[in-house]
């Protein structure tokens, strides 16, 4: 359930999104954050700790990966095109698979420079939040 005023809140934090981060605002943190921002619950407290790529792996190979992750957190995914403004995505970045945040017609994530919007057709899979 989304906390009242989530569309505000949802907005102020892409607005604000800092650089990537590991361990603190990279993909999987910077969903976590978003979701616990408009939802209230942390779905992050398990995979937190970790502060390189390295230990990112690990967590990630631990749990089977980031849309594992958001599979234990949010249920099944759905269809890219039923995602809804604040559902979590995943999406290709590289070689890697990333999650990201619905914003409409694109997907907010962070990147080394900041925020990054990408066509939502670009997303793989949606999760409700």
């Amino acid at each position: 359930m989304r906390v009242e005023g989530w569309e505000r809140i949802l907005q102020n934090r892409i607005n604000n999104a800092q650089p990537f981060d590991w361990g603190t605002n990279d993909c999987c943190m910077f969903a976590v954050s978003v979701v616990e921002a408009i939802t209230g619950v942390d779905y992050g407290i398990a995979y937190r700790g970790y502060k390189t790529k390295r230990g990112a792996a690990s967590r990630l190979l631990k749990a089977g990966g980031v849309e594992a992750i958001a599979t234990n957190a949010l249920g099944e995914p759905k269809q890219r095109k039923m995602a809804r403004r604040g559902d979590v995505v995943s999406f290709m970045s590289g070689q890697e698979v990333s999650l990201g945040i619905c914003n409409g017609d694109k997907i907010a994530a962070v990147s080394d420079d900041g925020l990054v919007l990408l066509p939502m057709s670009h997303a793989l899979k949606a999760w409700s939040v």
